[in-house]
C-alpha cells in the first residue's frame, strides 16, 4: 500500500520528505452517524443502479447487463468519491526533546574558602570525599563544584542529558552559557562517546572546567531561573538542578522562586549548596591600596582592609613586606590588629619612601587566628608601587615679579624632586635668571630640542610681546606631542593680550581647557582705575573633590578635611572672566556668583583637560599666595601635587610612537578595564592595522597576549575592554618592544558588593519548597537522583494533505465511464 500510495504521490506531483508517512483520506467523509448515511447512501445507489438495469435490460444477456451495470455503478461510485474529496496525507513526525536545566552560581562568593571545622558538618565533608575532595577546606567552593562536575569524565553531565537535553548555564547578576569543550578538544581527549543515547537526544556537551570563574559582583538566582525558563520555553522542563551557595545579593527571595517553579510546573527541583552551612570564622585580607607611582624620596602609604566573620573579637598579627626587583625581601612593618564586633579593621602603613628607584611589589599579610588555615587568596594581598628616580624638569616662566611667581620660585627651587629653571620676562637682559644648580637658563628655549628636556612648563600672566611666535608653536607641539603638562595662570597685566585671538601666544591658548570672555574682561574686569575689593571663595564642583581633578585639588590626605580647608582659604579678589568651557574639559573650582554662572554651573576658575599627550590645568586668578597666610602646607601641596600631576601625563605619554592608557587604574573583580594604545608608524602616521597587540601580566604569574582592536574615526587608536578574573596588580606592555619602555598597570580589588558567609541554608531549603522539591546534603545523592528524572521528550505530529481529486484526470475517468456505457447502450439498443 505505501509503494502505492508513493508512486500515486509521484504522479501528483507531491514532494515527500525523507522519513515522512504517507496515507490516504477522504476530507469530505463526515465522521460519526453522518459517515454511516453516507456509506448507507453508497450502497443504495449501487442497488439502484442493479435495479433499474435488471429491469431495463431484460432483452440483454447477463454479461452485458454486467457490463453496463458496472460502468454505471463505477460512475455513481466516482462522483460520490469524488464529492468527499481524497487526498494523500503526508504525515512528519517531530521529537520536541525535553530539557534539564543545570545553574551554576559563579558570583565571587563561590571563591571563598569554608573552614569545616565543626562536628555538625562532618558529614558533608565524608560526602565531598567521594568526588575526590579529601579537605574541602584547602580549597574554594568552586573548587568543589569542579570536583563535582569533572569526576568521572563529567558523570554530573551525562546524567543530566541521558533522557532530557542538557542546558547548561552559570549565573551571578545575570545568566550565561558555561564554558564548553570544542568538538576539536573533545577528540583530543578522547571523548569517544557515541553521538547520542539511541532515542533521538544529541549528547550532551562537556564543560570546559579550567575556565569556569566565579567573578561576579553580584548573585540573582530569581532571574537567571527566569531566564533559563524562558530560554526552555518550547520544551518541556524536566528538572532544574541549583549548585550554589545560595548568598542571594539581589533578586526575588528563595519562596517567590519555588512559586516560580510551580507555576511552570517543572516536576523536580534538585538543590545542592556548596560550602560550610555553619557560621563561617574567616579572617580575610580583603583589599590593599596602593599608589602606583611615587617620586623618589616621597613618603607614601599602602592601606589595608582586614575584615572578620564568625569571630565576636578577634586579634590577627598583620605584616607588610617589599619584594624588590631581584626577589629579595625586607618585612617593613609588622602589627597587632584588633577586628571588633563591626568586624572590619584598616591597617594604615604611613611614612613608607625609597631613596632608591625602581618598581616594588609589596605583599601584605594577615595571619589567621589557630584553627584556621592560612590561605593564599585570603591571607596575601599584593600591589606594585613604581618609584620614579627622574627629577621633574620645569619651565617655571612669569612675564612680571608677582607675589605668585616669588613665592613659587621659591617653593619650586626648595623641593629636590624638581630641577627649575626660571625664566622672568620683566628682568633686564644682564639680570642672571634664577632656579635649581645646572637648570638655570640665559635664554629662553626656541628650539624644539631645547624644550623636550622640560616635563611641566608653568606661566604666570605670560607677556605675549616678549615671546615669538615660533616658541609658542613649538611649546603648543611640546605638549600634545610629548606629554608636557602646561600650568596656565591668568593675571591682570598681561593674559587679556595674551588671549587675544590675534596674540602671538595663540597657539598656546589654544590649548586652554576655557573659552576666554575677552569682550568682558574689557568691558568690566581690566583697565585703569579696575579694583577688586571684595575676596571670592572657591567652590569646588565634584570633579574637583572626587572625579578627574582630586589629585590637584586634595589639601589633605582626609577627604573632608579637605573640603572644610578649601571653605576656609583666603578666597581671590581678581579672576578672569570665561565664556565657556571646551567640551573635553573639565572644572574643578568655580565662581560662587550666581551672576557669574555658564550654562547652570558655576563659571570656572580652576579647569584642567588632557589635548593630545599633554595635561593642561587653568588657573583663573594669581592670587593662590594668600592661602600661606593660614594654610602654607595646603598652598605647598596645591602647586607640588599640581605640577605632578602634570608630570604624570608626560610619564603616561609614552614615547614618541605609542601611548598606553587605562580607563582607571583601580576595578572591582567583574568590572572591565578599558585598555588604549595610541600608535604611530615609522613616518609617525597613525598606523593602521587590524589589531595591535599588547602584554597583559599579573604579578607573578605568566603574561597572556591580547589584540586591541581599532577604534572607529579614530586612526592609530585601539581598544578594548579586559575583564579580569583574579585579583592583584596589572601591567600592560606592547607585545613588540621597541623605543622607550612603555606600560601602564591597573588594581584589581574584590567588589564590595558580592558578600562572603556561610551557605545560606534557609535560602536553598525554601525555593527546595517547590513541588517536587529536594535539597541535597551530599553530592552523591544528588548523582543519584538524576537517575530517576524522568524524559519529558514529546512527539509533534504535522499533517499535509495533498488532494487527488482536484484535477482534469479525475473528470476524465468519470466523462470515461458514462461515454462507454452510452455507446455500449447504443449498441446493445437500449437507446
Amino acid at each position: 500500500m505505501d509503494d502505492f500510495l508513493r508512486w500515486l504521490a509521484q504522479w501528483r506531483g507531491v514532494t515527500v520528505e525523507d522519513g515522512a508517512e504517507l496515507q490516504f483520506e477522504f476530507a469530505g467523509f463526515p465522521t460519526g452517524g453522518l459517515g454511516m448515511l453516507v456509506l448507507m447512501g453508497m450502497a443504495a445507489a449501487v442497488v439502484m443502479v442493479c435495479f433499474i438495469y435488471r429491469r431495463d435490460g431484460q432483452s440483454l444477456k447477463i454479461w452485458q447487463r454486467l457490463l453496463l451495470g458496472s460502468l454505471r455503478a463505477l460512475a455513481v461510485l466516482a462522483v460520490i468519491l469524488l464529492l468527499l474529496e481524497p487526498n494523500i496525507v503526508t504525515v512528519e513526525r517531530e521529537v520536541r526533546e525535553g530539557h534539564t536545566i543545570l545553574l551554576v552560581d559563579t558570583s565571587q562568593s563561590m571563591n571563598h574558602a569554608d573552614a569545616w571545622r565543626r562536628d555538625e558538618v562532618q558529614d558533608a565533608v565524608a560526602g565531598w570525599a567521594e568526588f575526590g575532595v579529601e579537605d574541602p577546606a584547602s580549597g574554594t567552593r568552586l573548587d568543589l563544584v569542579k570536583a563535582l562536575l569533572g569526576t568521572d569524565g563529567q558523570a554530573f553531565v551525562r546524567k543530566l542529558g541521558a533522557k532530557n537535553r542538557a542546558q547548561l548555564f552559570g549565573f551571578d547578576g545575570a545568566i550565561h552559557d558555561l564554558p564548553v569543550v570544542t568538538p576539536e578538544q573533545a577528540s583530543e581527549v578522547g571523548d569517544e562517546r557515541p553521538p547520542g543515547d539511541g532515542a533521538g537526544l544529541a549528547r550532551p556537551n562537556l564543560l570546559e572546567l579550567d575556565d569556569l570563574v566565579a567573578d561576579g559582583r553580584s548573585s540573582n538566582l530569581g532571574d537567571a531561573l527566569r531566564t533559563a525558563l524562558d530560554k526552555s520555553r518550547s520544551a518541556e522542563v524536566a528538572a532544574v538542578v541549583f549548585v550554589t551557595d545560595g548568598r542571594r545579593t539581589a533578586g526575588p527571595q528563595g519562596a517567590e522562586i519555588a512559586r516560580l517553579l510551580e507555576q511552570r510546573k517543572v516536576p523536580h527541583t534538585f538543590v545542592l549548596g556548596v560550602g560550610d552551612p555553619s557560621e563561617t570564622q574567616t579572617v580575610t585580607l580583603a583589599r590593599l591600596e596602593a599608589p602606583a607611582k611615587v617620586f623618589q624620596r616621597d613618603p607614601y602609604e599602602l592601606q589595608a582592609t582586614i575584615t572578620s566573620q564568625g569571630y565576636d573579637s578577634v586579634t590577627v598579627t598583620a605584616r607588610l613586606v617589599r619584594v624588590d626587583a631581584q626577589g629579595n625581601e625586607e618585612v617593613v612593618n609588622t602589627q597587632q590588629v584588633q577586628i571588633d564586633e563591626r568586624q572590619q579593621a584598616t591597617v594604615e602603613w604611613k611614612g613608607l619612601s625609597s631613596d632608591a628607584p625602581g618598581r616594588f611589589v609589596y605583599r601584605a599579610e594577615v595571619v589567621p587566628p589557630g584553627g584556621e588555615p592560612p590561605a593564599k587568596d585570603r591571607h596575601y594581598q599584593t600591589a606594585a608601587v613604581e618609584v620614579l628616580g627622574e627629577r621633574l624638569r620645569l619651565l617655571l616662566l612669569a612675564g612680571g615679579s608677582s607675589h605668585e611667581f616669588q613665592i613659587l620660585r621659591t617653593l619650586f627651587i626648595r623641593d629636590k624632586t624638581i630641577d627649575v629653571s626660571c625664566w622672568l620676562q620683566s628682568a633686564d637682559e644682564t639680570f642672571p635668571q634664577d632656579g635649581d644648580e645646572g637648570a638655570r637658563i640665559q635664554r629662553l628655549p626656541q628650539r624644539r630640542a631645547e624644550l623636550d628636556p622640560y616635563d611641566v612648563v608653568v606661566m604666570i600672566d605670560p607677556d605675549p610681546r616678549k615671546l615669538s611666535r615660533e616658541f609658542c608653536e613649538r611649546l603648543a607641539a611640546h605638549v600634545t606631542e610629548s606629554g608636557c603638562g602646561l600650568w596656565w595662570v591668568a593675571g591682570e597685566q598681561h593674559t587679556l593680550d595674551a588671549l587675544r585671538p590675534n596674540a602671538t601666544t595663540q597657539p598656546i591658548a589654544d590649548l586652554l581647557p576655557i573659552l576666554p570672555d575677552v569682550e568682558f574682561a574689557e568691558r568690566k574686569m581690566l583697565g585703569l582705575g579696575k579694583a577688586f575689593p571684595r575676596p571670592w571663595r572657591y567652590r569646588l564642583t565634584s570633579d574637583g573633590v572626587d572625579g578627574v581633578g582630586a589629585k590637584v585639588m586634595r589639601l589633605d590626605d582626609d577627604k573632608d578635611t579637605s573640603k572644610l580647608i578649601w571653605d576656609r582659604i583666603p578666597g581671590f579678589h581678581f579672576w578672569f572672566p570665561v565664556a565657556g568651557i571646551k567640551p573635553v574639559a573639565t572644572s574643578l573650582a568655580g565662581h560662587p556668583s550666581p551672576d557669574f554662572r555658564i550654562g547652570g554651573d558655576d563659571m570656572p576658575v580652576i579647569a584642567i583637560q588632557k589635548i593630545g599627550a599633554g595635561r593642561v590645568l587653568f588657573v583663573g586668578t594669581d592670587e593662590t599666595y594668600r592661602w600661606r597666610s593660614l594654610y602654607e602646607d595646603a598652598y605647598n601641596r596645591f602647586w607640588v601635587n599640581g605640577v605632578r600631576h602634570l608630570f604624570e601625563g608626560r610619564l603616561q605619554a609614552g614615547n614618541s610612537r605609542l601611548r598606553l592608557l587605562t580607563s582607571d587604574d583601580k576595578v572591582e573583580l567583574g568590572d572591565a578595564v578599558e585598555l588604549v594604545a595610541e600608535v604611530k608608524d615609522q613616518a609617525m602616521q597613525p598606523l593602521i592595522a587590524n589589531a595591535y597587540a599588547v602584554q597583559i601580566e599579573r604579578e607573578g604569574e605568566a603574561s597572556e597576549s591580547v589584540d586591541l582592536l581599532p577604534v572607529e574615526a579614530a586612526p592609530g587608536s585601539f581598544a578594548l575592554r579586559y575583564r579580569p578574573t583574579q585579583l592583584g596588580t596589572y601591567r600592560v606592555r606592547p607585545a613588540v618592544k621597541g623605543g622607550k619602555s612603555v606600560e601602564v598597570s591597573f588594581q584589581v580589588a574584590p567588589s564590595s558588593i558580592e558578600s562572603q558567609g556561610p551557605m545560606d541554608r534557609s535560602e536553598l531549603a525554601a525555593i527546595a519548597g517547590a513541588s517536587g522539591g529536594v535539597m541535597f546534603d551530599s553530592p552523591a545523592a544528588l548523582m543519584a537522583a538524576l537517575d530517576d528524572v524522568p524524559s519529558r521528550s514529546a512527539t509533534d505530529t504535522f499533517r499535509t494533505p495533498h488532494a487527488v481529486w482536484d484535477g482534469w484526470p479525475t473528470i476524465a475517468l468519470v466523462l470515461a465511464l458514462l461515454s462507454i456505457e452510452w455507446l455500449l447502450r447504443k449498441r446493445f439498443n437500449l437507446l
